[in-house]
């Protein structure tokens, strides 16, 4: 059943979809409840629905609400309305109270929690600090430049921001990978993907983020004394090795191979004491093909099934998915009738069968009325509009 953009924008339906979208089952976070998560912060220009759903989820007392949380919130920040920030600001201090709490887990989902929370508040504050940046972080190397003011103590403040803010999305790249058993098939587990499903956001993020760090290096350095930025250079090439490790890996896990195109760093780092160098630098592009299937629709093995499979049955498997599923007929992420090749879940199929019933019973009633009404002689005088014909035990009301 497909849903029209009013529906999927009135307060009730965005309402539902934030609670499902934010629940407490270890699977990913569906595709379908997340898009309409932030259609509506378009629709109502800001996140005060999503705000007013979040603050009943006890987000302190359960680390699945509060990952899943983190995940959404990370999208609205990223592709929602550019008022989602400003709504969210008031937050910013109980996010960081959660965050410390959380920390006190050394492992599993609260740790998790901790980091990324983090991350967001971070993220929060840069741009705030730099409205110039937009949530999805593209820019043309023209408004990177505007970004500056021209002032070469301002890109030097941007780019020690800037090395925070990605020290954060790794930190959470690499708690990520740190938490599961990558010498089994996790990618391809509901636990497992529900731990990597945020890491495409964070992969968007990184992309820019470096491509950014690497043009505003080599523009100080074409202003200040090499000696004045070797702290820069070294934090870059700590952050640039971690980032090239993290690609590379990621690149390998079948979770991500239908989702996502993850660009390869090159095999050395940008020398910034050449500034010819620059015209050597290739901006990394993350690609998301315009006919992916939906995180929901991955194929899954539970945990005592785990086995790796080699791109020929990998090949074969998609091919036999796409066949009983099908595939997107259309690149538009916001739409709903064709959910990317998902099929329905069972609540949908439920829903659209009782609709099917109902219709075909509302059928049969005006049938059964009209031939009530042609058959029943009023006495002369009687009211037209209401009827009512005893049958046996039945009572029939006409209108």
């Amino acid at each position: 059943m497909g849903w029209s953009y009013e529906m999927c924008t009135t307060p009730e339906f965005y309402t539902v979809s934030v609670n499902k979208a934010i629940n407490t089952q270890e699977v990913a976070v569906k595709e379908k409840h997340a898009r309409t998560c932030i259609l509506g912060t378009h629709h109502e220009k800001g996140a005060q629905t999503f705000w007013s759903v979040v603050n009943r989820l006890p987000l302190s007392s359960n680390a699945m609400l509060c990952w899943k949380f983190c995940h959404v919130f990370h999208k609205l920040l990223r592709d929602g309305h550019p008022n989602v920030l400003k709504d969210s600001l008031r937050y910013k201090n109980e996010l960081s109270d959660m965050s410390r709490m959380w920390g006190h887990l050394s492992e599993g989902y609260g740790q998790l929690c901790s980091i990324y929370l983090k991350l967001l508040r971070t993220r929060m504050e840069y741009h705030t600090k730099n409205p110039r940046f937009p949530g999805n972080l593209q820019m043309s190397d023209r408004q990177l430049d505007e970004a500056g003011e021209s002032d070469v103590n301002n890109f030097f403040q941007l780019t020690v921001e800037m090395f925070d803010y990605l020290e954060c999305e790794l930190n959470l790249f690499q708690t990520v990978f740190n938490s599961l058993d990558m010498s089994r098939s996790v990618s391809v587990t509901t636990a497992g993907q529900c731990r990597l499903a945020p890491l495409v956001q964070v992969i968007l993020d990184c992309s820019h983020l470096y491509d950014y760090t690497v043009k505003l290096l080599f523009k100080l350095h074409s202003c200040l004394p090499a000696d004045t930025l070797q702290g820069h250079r070294d934090r870059f090439m700590e952050q640039f090795t971690k980032l090239k490790d993290l690609f590379q890996r990621s690149s390998n896990l079948q979770y991500f191979k239908r989702l996502i195109q993850i660009p390869q760093l090159p095999e050395n780092p940008p020398n910034f004491l050449r500034a010819s160098a620059l015209s050597e630098h290739i901006s990394p592009v993350v690609v998301i093909p315009a006919e992916v299937s939906s995180p929901d629709s991955e194929p899954v093995l539970e945990k005592d099934d785990l086995m790796d499979m080699d791109a020929s049955q990998q090949n074969l498997f998609d091919n036999k998915f796409d066949d009983i599923f099908g595939s997107s007929s259309s690149s538009d992420p916001f739409n709903f009738n064709n959910q990317n090749g998902v099929n329905k879940d069972e609540k949908d199929q439920l829903i659209e069968r009782l609709y099917r019933e109902i219709s075909g019973l509302t059928g049969q009633l005006d049938s059964m009325k009209a031939e009530v009404r042609a058959r029943i002689r009023l006495p002369l005088g009687f009211p037209d509009t209401w009827h009512t014909l005893v049958s046996h035990d039945m009572i029939w009301t006409l209108s």
